[in-house]
């Protein structure tokens, strides 16, 4: 029978696991029951990550605890201001609007931008064009949603001028915030479980915005609980952000951001022809209203422009690899040349006399075993020995003479083919003639001893 192996989190990771099962033990007892006290449960979630950031610094003090501090400082008039919201729905009161919750909401919101761009900064550094312009184009795709299915049903509403502005503010603030969520998600390289979390508490508290602000744009019946749950699921999120250990830890700026993956071109060209799919189905009766029309083409045309730019900075990009290819091309050829010729001179050191630059005896050894090979009777082969005496003394004052002496000599020997002059010590000279016409017969060699001095 195989064995079950249970995987446990770290001793490390116990605070942010145990932090995310109380609040999921919330969520489950908002959905079980039906008392209208159970409204009260979002603003204790909300409250919840305020102590949550605290402990999490204190514990793990991440590289800047200013995002955090930003965060902390956003999430506490959102836990008041879900208070209030839950106040009036356990009294079964209508909320005013816009009211005090509001200012809460949208000061809350103002912070949390505020602390996505110091965490922006801190994790991917500075500003890079690449990864700006993509996330333009998403804000913008995004822009396009929310115009269509948010905020021009707003407008065409008999909202009166307060009202509307801070019921549009809303989506406003949630682009802000996707913009900067979308240059962090795609300019960093590594992504810690920290930060994984952080995204994923944007993009759900994103989500369920969009879906409780567009149900009441276009008057959408949803359950009310669905945006509820999104927003506690959200905070919790951001909490375990906060207490998992890897917010010590720091990421790191993608390599080679110009680079643009097939995935997200897929999703940037997606997102440009939103708008004319929107423009074709009619929502919202679009293809009716003139504003509409202007407002979608100014998004496409915008959006349009942001691809071409991205795209002349991916050719530049690849330009800039390509002569950076053909620069270590250049530098291997000339590697690989250098080497041969060092190859070439350490051979020739290895079989020549560094002080004549005549062969040596390695050489001699293996041009004889050469020309023994093709000894024969027809074809005979000599080897004339040359001893000097005293040569040594020679070399210090009268080498090049006594060379080109020796030279002229040897010249002159009755040898019709090509040859080798060989030196096998300090006054000991050879002489190969493959072919040559000596009477002494194959292999035999020929000595000639000069007086000394």
């Amino acid at each position: 029978m195989g064995k079950v192996h249970v995987w446990l989190p770290s001793r490390r990771e116990a605070a942010a696991w145990a932090y995310g099962a109380a609040g999921t033990a919330v969520i489950v007892t908002y959905l079980a029951t039906s008392s209208a006290a159970r409204y009260m449960l979002g603003a204790i979630v909300s409250a919840s990550v305020v102590f949550a950031i605290v402990v999490g610094v204190i514990r793990n003090k991440p590289p800047s605890v200013l995002p955090w501090c930003l965060f902390a400082a956003a999430m506490a008039p959102f836990a008041a201001a879900d208070t209030i919201w839950g106040l009036y729905q356990v009294r079964g009161v209508e909320v005013p609007f816009p009211g005090v919750a509001d200012w809460l909401y949208l000061g809350a919101y103002l912070l949390l931008a505020a602390g996505l761009v110091a965490l922006a900064r801190q994790q991917a550094g500075r500003l890079h064009w690449a990864g700006l312009l993509d996330a333009g184009i998403v804000t913008l795709g995004a822009g396009t949603l929310s115009w269509a299915f948010i905020i021009a049903p707003y407008l065409r509403s008999e909202m009166s001028a307060w009202p509307l502005a801070v019921s549009i503010a809303y989506p406003v603030t949630d682009l802000v915030l996707l913009s900067i969520a979308a240059r962090l998600m795609l300019t960093i390289g590594t992504r810690t479980p920290s930060l994984l979390l952080v995204i994923g508490w944007l993009l759900v508290l994103l989500a369920a915005d969009g879906l409780y602000y567009g149900t009441l744009a276009t008057e959408t019946v949803i359950p009310e609980d669905v945006a509820e749950v999104g927003w506690m699921v959200s905070s919790l999120l951001l909490g375990a952000a906060a207490l998992h250990s890897s917010v010590a830890q720091s990421t790191q700026v993608a390599e080679d951001q110009e680079k643009l993956p097939r995935r997200r071109l897929s999703i940037l060209i997606a997102l440009i022809l939103m708008g004319p799919m929107i423009v074709l189905a009619n929502v919202g009766g679009a293809q009716d209203q003139p504003l509409n029309i202007t407002v979608v083409v100014g998004l496409m045309a915008s959006l349009s422009l942001l691809l071409l730019l991205r795209i002349a900075f991916l050719a530049q990009y690849a330009q800039g690899r390509a002569t950076e290819a053909r620069t270590h091309a250049e530098a291997l050829s000339a590697s690989l040349q250098e080497q041969a010729e060092l190859q070439k001179q350490l051979s020739y050191q290895a079989t020549h006399d560094p002080l004549t630059g005549l062969a040596n005896r390695a050489l001699l050894n293996e041009r004889l075993e050469s020309v023994l090979g093709q000894c024969s009777e027809t074809s005979p082969s000599g080897l004339l020995m040359l001893d000097l005496d005293g040569f040594k003394d020679v070399n210090v004052v009268q080498l090049d003479e006594v060379v080109a002496i020796g030279g002229a000599a040897v010249a002159a020997a009755p040898v019709d083919l090509a040859d080798h002059h060989v030196r096998r010590g300090g006054e000991c000279r050879g002489r190969e003639y493959p072919g040559s016409r000596a009477q002494n017969g194959c292999g035999e060699q020929e000595e000639r001893h000069g007086a000394s001095g």
